[in-house]
């Protein structure tokens, strides 16, 4: 049977958390002139870009965002981006994701999916930057979504409907409480990529698989191998 590997992006693909919080944060005070905004993310009702943007209004605003504020605000996000990233030496993918990808992506085994919290352009800037394949993946972005949730199971129909199959199987790869949160709630297996607190924050949550890259291809693909996630039968739409 083959399974959808779902993939997040930020801190699970790319070294780019540290520069994806740093530039919201600046296009928040930019944009809207908001500043001491929690950047504790789990905070929010969902950890997605468009949610968390949503909420911050709000809170200092009193009020949701104009459909052409997002636009000025996602532009100006991805621009401080760039500009980071430039300034930085670019985003780094993490250890070994380059490589697991394209395994999976020649295997007989496993499809692949991306699901992230941020929206698509900012994600695939970062995929970009880091030298990751993007063509021929489907995916689900904060542009398609507020909930985590829902992203997924948008990148799920999607791929279903890209690799015309069902999938009775499908198994996360989060470094967030929240991406474990949201799997569990899908029926979808979990796989952490996570050190130190985050990997204790994972295991709290109740991961037993947690890896801190994916260096081991070996023991990375014996978790993927022995994941199982949604009852057999269950449909996503």
């Amino acid at each position: 049977m083959v399974k959808l590997v779902m993939f997040d992006i930020d801190g699970t693909l790319t070294e780019s958390n540290h520069l994806d919080d740093e530039s919201y944060l600046q296009a928040l005070f930019e944009v809207f002139g908001v500043s001491e905004v929690s950047s504790d993310w789990a905070s929010y009702n969902h950890v997605t870009d468009a949610c968390i943007l949503k909420e911050v209004c709000q809170r200092k605003l009193g009020r949701i965002p104009t459909s052409r504020e997002v636009e000025v605000f996602q532009q100006r996000f991805l621009e401080l981006l760039v500009d980071g990233a430039q300034a930085s030496g670019g985003v780094k993918a993490i250890p070994g994701a380059s490589d697991i990808l394209n395994r999976l992506l020649v295997s007989d085994d496993y499809l692949l999916a991306y699901a992230g919290g941020g929206w698509a352009a900012s994600a695939m800037f970062k995929l970009k930057w880091a030298h990751l394949p993007i063509d021929n993946i489907p995916y689900g972005f904060s542009d398609d979504d507020d909930s985590r949730e829902g992203i997924m199971a948008i990148a799920h129909s999607r791929s279903e409907i890209y690799y015309n199959q069902s999938f009775l199987e499908v198994v996360y790869i989060g470094d967030g409480v929240w991406d474990s949160r949201s799997a569990r709630k899908l029926g979808y297996a979990f796989i952490g990529i996570a050190s130190d607190n985050a990997a204790q924050a994972l295991f709290n949550e109740g991961a037993t698989d947690i890896f801190p890259n994916y260096d081991d291809y070996e023991s990375f693909l014996l978790a993927l191998n022995k994941s199982k996630g949604i009852t057999k039968g269950a449909t996503v739409s």
